[in-house]
């Protein structure tokens, strides 16, 4: 699950979309709700929750419409998210529960030990180098009891658009992640002293008016190629378009004129079991905002 991922210019990509983000993001947001119906097979009160990866905070928000007296705390690599999802948190009076935002990296959160009830994240782990490392992190700050719960995009997410880069040019196949499958997802979290682990998926398959409409899309998110250790502009330069949509439209275009694009989200969950705490190296600066 290792990918070459830049978190510089993840960063930096996230905190530039934050503005368009919500316009393209009706998949993740359905995602998010499939995400959050996991709990309802569960009987966790938590009093405290972590959502990592908020973005603009959407599924903070479902998490705090469920969890009504529960303390919620918010992080993300990006400023102008966190910014933006402390925004759309109610104002609340000193007796009510709190809302808190950080800027962190999800493989080095600013939080102790054992800290959260129910530990979650919609769809940010793609974006990190080493997945069981975010994996980890989510476990150490897990209290004895507590839940965790994720969601993050499966291999066969984009597949159209892998096939037609390797026929267009097999050097930009590079510009779509290599997201994971849903065993070895399976088997990173089973390596995470976590007990009662489940992992599931769903597949979408979304249409577009034409496949400059599927690259603005992902642009909109945040999902750039830049962002991809070693691109450089990656899906965006004009003769590569070109020859994207004369072979995506050929091959991958509906009786209707529309062309279509694979999505897989892949779920999982643990329970915690049992843990020995180790001393941590290189827990960065974290900015309170």
């Amino acid at each position: 699950m290792e990918k070459l991922i830049n978190v510089n210019k993840v960063r930096h990509s996230f905190s530039g979309a934050t503005s368009s983000y919500d316009d393209h993001a009706e998949l993740q947001r359905e995602i998010g709700r499939r995400l959050l119906a996991h709990l309802e097979f569960t009987k966790i009160k938590p009093a405290n929750i972590l959502d990592i990866g908020c973005g603009t905070g959407f599924f903070t928000r479902l998490l705090a419409d469920k969890y009504k007296k529960a303390h919620i705390y918010a992080t993300d690599l990006a400023a102008n998210m966190v910014c933006h999802t402390r925004e759309q948190h109610p104002k609340r009076l000193p007796w009510q529960r709190k809302y808190h935002h950080t800027i962190s990296d999800a493989v080095a959160l600013p939080y102790q030990d054992a800290s959260f009830d129910l530990v979650t994240s919609n769809l940010a782990m793609q974006w990190v180098p080493e997945a069981q490392a975010m994996m980890k992190e989510m476990r150490r700050v897990l209290k004895p009891g507590g839940l965790m719960l994720f969601s993050t995009f499966g291999r066969r997410t984009l597949i159209e658009l892998k096939e037609t880069l390797a026929h267009v040019n097999p050097k930009h196949t590079s510009s779509v992640l290599p997201f994971a499958d849903v065993m070895s997802l399976g088997n990173s979290l089973g390596e995470c002293a976590v007990e009662d682990h489940v992992t599931d998926s769903d597949l979408f398959t979304l249409t577009y008016p034409n496949t400059l409409a599927l690259v603005r899309e992902l642009k909109g998110l945040g999902a750039s190629a830049n962002a991809i250790q070693g691109r450089s502009g990656g899906l965006y330069g004009r003769a590569l378009l070109r020859d994207i949509e004369t072979y995506y439209t050929e091959h991958f275009q509906h009786e209707d004129g529309r062309v279509h694009a694979t999505f897989e989200a892949l779920y999982a969950q643990a329970w915690f079991k049992e843990y020995s705490y180790a001393d941590r190296e290189g827990v960065i600066p974290i900015e309170l905002i």
